[in-house]
């Protein structure tokens, strides 16, 4: 037997043990009956009520919740299941318009089965490590510390030489593609009765393309669409500390031609899947310079320490705010108790990083203009 033969066989051997693992994975699911169990249910639903319980429709449901999660299971198990519509509405965030779809509660309880009980286990064995977003124990600020601990890393052997390449995905959710998402369905969710329940979920978006902010399977679903260019930039780019948070991405090279070469491949590839790339957010920054990943400034010294400063927008409008307050506080719609109550949470933001003399400013300008009363 030859190399390339010997190399072909470990290839086979590679593929059938993660055949058997997905399989595996699959089967330990058990039927539909087993993953929409009444117990799990029940569970899920109870879950939805949190934090929310101030609302009508959540105490009628959570009143009638033994009932109607026994309806809602024969619904599932027999295949008559159907979203209802939810209330569509836009958010402005820091200037952007962000469309939200909010499903029905009874919705929310199906929704929250099927992501913990069927796609999470399903999906989270096939995902990097240092994919953050919408995962238990991780995070924005697990993600600031693991680019930390990259930057250190790339740091002890190669100094500041280097670059960083920063992507951002175009439109992610809605312009996400169904067909890669049924065909994840069909290759992951073995259980035909399970996967039509999930299949639902997604062809309840009209169009045939995108997923809506704020339904639950969305989420997971998103996060994990781009695995299979996680892992080939991780193990066929060989790129150093790849990373995302959501639809931002994150990797280094250590020549700038490397870092373009980074660049080039990992777009052509989030294309050919049907995900976009933002060409005017895609950056290729040295690592002698400072750069902004998820609104955090993060600096590489010639120490090899870490500095990260938090978004500067956001001391801009503290400062705003102090000032506006002071018409509230004389018009007696505040008290000077309840600015400092405010201001705390500001400062709890910055002390997250070296961000010192913010906070200092933040302080000296409250006891300005409030003569430094405290609660």
């Amino acid at each position: 037997m030859t190399s390339e033969e010997r190399r072909e066989a470990r290839y086979h051997r590679r593929q059938a043990a993660r055949e058997a693992r997905r399989r595996k994975r699959s089967e330990d699911l058990g039927g539909i009956a087993q993953a929409f169990s009444f117990r799990k249910m029940f569970k899920w639903g109870k879950k939805c009520c949190n934090n929310v319980r101030w609302k009508q429709s959540t105490q009628n449901f959570e009143r009638h919740l033994f009932s109607g999660t026994a309806r809602r299971r024969r619904e599932v198990l027999s295949g008559k299941w159907r979203p209802k519509p939810g209330a569509h509405f836009l958010l402005r965030e820091r200037g952007k318009i962000r469309p939200i779809d909010a499903p029905h509660i009874n919705d929310r309880q199906i929704h929250k089965t099927l992501t913990k009980e069927v796609l999470e286990p399903l999906y989270t064995p096939g995902m990097i490590r240092r994919n953050g977003a919408s995962q238990k124990g991780k995070g924005l600020s697990f993600h600031h510390e693991e680019l930390k601990r990259i930057l250190r890393e790339h740091f002890r052997k190669h100094g500041r030489e280097g670059y960083v390449v920063l992507m951002d995905l175009k439109q992610f959710f809605p312009s996400a593609p169904h067909a890669a998402i049924y065909e994840r369905h069909r290759r992951l969710i073995l259980d035909p009765e399970i996967r039509a329940v999930a299949d639902t979920v997604v062809a309840a978006v009209p169009g045939g393309v995108g997923m809506p902010l704020g339904v639950e399977p969305s989420q997971m679903e998103m996060v994990s669409l781009p695995s299979a260019v996680d892992n080939w930039i991780a193990c066929q780019l060989r790129a150093e500390g790849p990373a995302h948070y959501m639809d931002d991405y994150h990797m280094i090279a250590e020549t700038k031609e490397q870092a373009e070469a980074f660049r080039d491949a990992a777009t052509e590839r989030m294309e050919a899947m049907g995900l976009t790339v933002s060409r005017s957010k895609t950056r290729i920054v040295p690592l002698s310079k400072p750069f902004r990943f998820c609104k955090v400034k993060f600096y590489l010294t010639p120490t090899g320490r870490v500095i990260t400063h938090g978004n500067r927008d956001g001391m801009k409008r503290a400062r705003r705010k102090l000032r506006a307050f002071k018409a509230k506080v004389d018009a007696g719609e505040m008290t000077v108790q309840q600015v400092r109550a405010w201001l705390t949470s500001q400062i709890a933001y910055f002390e997250n990083y070296n961000d010192h003399g913010r906070v200092l400013r933040l302080n000296r300008i409250f006891h300005a203009i409030y003569g430094g009363a405290e609660p």
